[in-house]
């Protein structure tokens, strides 16, 4: 299974890539930046995660690290559909990242987790509804509902990880674990399909 996984972990570092090199070609400067950054940290730490062991995910700076992920989905989305709104929402988004990171560094256990319930509730919400609404509104095809699937993945996998750290886990550890790597591609190729054809 752990040699099954590594595969998995190549193949979202191999997805990543793709995404960074041609897949979020088109879009403005913006949007582009924002999407490589979170495409960087899905490539990132699938490397990291088949050298070092899925375990690596339990790592406050890795924490820190993944926060970035769908922040950086979300400041994509926004400049790209919203650019009136970009430096306010990105201002904001700036700010709680920057008092998680204190906290964090701090140790500061319950201030860190209250920030990044703000930063994962603001981040997730325009994540998954964003792409509902312009659907609605026909400015984007229904591929691009790839972004709000990608985004429960996301979300799956951060609870799994919050229930075991805070001691009450769904699953064990062991099988967290097991299924974190193809939550991981899943939650790639949705995103990809979602802002991929860009």
């Amino acid at each position: 299974m752990q040699n099954f996984n590594r595969v998995i972990l190549l193949l979202v570092a191999i997805v990543a890539g793709v995404q960074i090199v041609s897949g979020i070609e088109g879009l403005g400067t913006i949007p582009i930046a924002y999407y490589t950054v979170s495409y960087g940290i899905f490539l990132i730490s699938a490397i990291l995660m088949v050298l070092m062991g899925v375990d690596i995910i339990e790592h406050s700076v890795a924490a820190l690290a993944a926060s970035m992920l769908p922040l950086g989905f979300s400041m994509g989305l926004v400049g790209e559909f919203l650019l009136e709104y970009h430096l306010i929402y990105t201002s904001l988004i700036s700010i709680l990242y920057a008092g998680l990171t204190i906290q964090k560094l701090r140790r500061r256990d319950k201030a860190a987790l209250l920030l990044q319930i703000l930063l994962h509730g603001f981040s997730g919400l325009v994540l998954f509804i964003m792409p509902l609404v312009l659907l609605l509104q026909g400015k984007v095809e229904a591929s691009f509902l790839g972004v709000s699937v990608g985004t429960g993945l996301i979300a799956i996998g951060g609870m799994a990880l919050a229930f075991l750290k805070s001691g009450k886990p769904l699953l064990s550890k062991d099988q967290i674990y097991t299924i974190f790597p193809g939550v991981l591609l899943l939650a790639v190729v949705a995103f990809s399909i979602g802002i991929g054809p860009g």
